[in-house]
């Protein structure tokens, strides 16, 4: 259950997205398969919903493990409460999921791939360690935010690089755009919580967070150019939709920002997760 100070109720349609951990797991599959189409890769199907699955258990993982770790102070999100009180309801269902992730990357993966999603489910477990068995500082080092958006953005688009062996230079622009939003979507959703739930009285998030999450409208505003900028330059070789996209989720951000006194701590998580949904919008239109 969301804290009073959310004010948005669990039984709200959109809250229940993340109160789930579904809204990661559906913009990681949405882009995989709109990087994918973009590019004339076939992948199997299993590789999409592996990554859905993946996906799924870093994210639940996660909010166990910071349940069990943080304290509660009587100000909380409401993904956080609803895990705290239900934390073992989630084990059954973890399990299962995390045993049907396996079968499918030992049966369907080549060895490539596999070794590729080792790694990366390496560097994810040195994060978890980093993170919640130390407990470093958010304010000094790397921002967290900016490795959740690398690795989110690497675990999203290395099937369709592992493909793309001539056109990896044309892949690499929308890729990086990609992780930028990645990026400010995590810099956002942590710095409007710091500051409207927490009142900015503890775990001060980095520097670099704060800032983006200020200047969340300005930081959106040049991701969207830069969108536009990479559908003109690959004009005749990089298929528009998927800049297109990105800069309609980018303008999103642009939006939610401007309204974002309006909104609950709880929704504008939501709808910040929402605006990377945009692949949905363009994928019946891919050749």
């Amino acid at each position: 259950m969301p804290s009073k100070s959310t004010g948005v109720t669990p039984r709200s349609p959109l809250l229940w997205l993340t109160l789930l951990s579904l809204d990661a797991p559906a913009v990681a599959v949405f882009w995989q398969l709109l990087f994918a189409r973009s590019f004339h890769v076939r992948l199997s199907p299993g590789i999409t919903l592996l990554l859905g699955l993946v996906v799924w258990l870093i994210y639940v993982a996660d909010r166990f493990l910071d349940t069990l770790t943080a304290p509660n102070l009587g100000i909380e999100t409401g993904r956080h409460g609803f895990y705290r009180k239900r934390r073992w309801a989630f084990l059954l269902p973890f399990c299962a999921v995390f045993l049907l992730a396996w079968w499918i990357a030992w049966t369907q993966l080549g060895p490539q791939t596999f070794r590729s999603g080792l790694i990366i489910l390496l560097v994810v477990g040195l994060y978890f360690f980093l993170v919640h068995l130390q407990g470093p500082k958010n304010n000094a080092g790397i921002p967290k935010e900016m490795l959740v958006g690398i690795l989110f953005g690497v675990g999203t688009c290395f099937p369709v690089w592992e493909h793309v062996l001539t056109r990896r230079i044309l892949l690499l622009a929308p890729f990086l755009v990609f992780t930028e939003l990645c990026w400010l979507n995590c810099a956002a959703i942590e710095s409007s919580e710091w500051i409207r739930l927490r009142k900015r009285q503890f775990n001060s998030p980095h520097p670099w967070t704060v800032w983006m999450g200020r200047h969340m409208m300005l930081v959106a505003s040049v991701t969207a150019l830069l969108a536009a900028m990479v559908a003109i330059a690959g004009r005749g070789y990089l298929d528009w939709m998927l800049p297109a996209a990105e800069g309609l989720s980018a303008a999103t951000f642009v939006l939610l920002g401007y309204k974002e006194e309006k909104i609950s701590p709880d929704k504008f998580r939501v709808l910040m997760d929402l605006a990377l949904f945009t692949p949905v919008l363009f994928l019946p239109l891919v050749r």
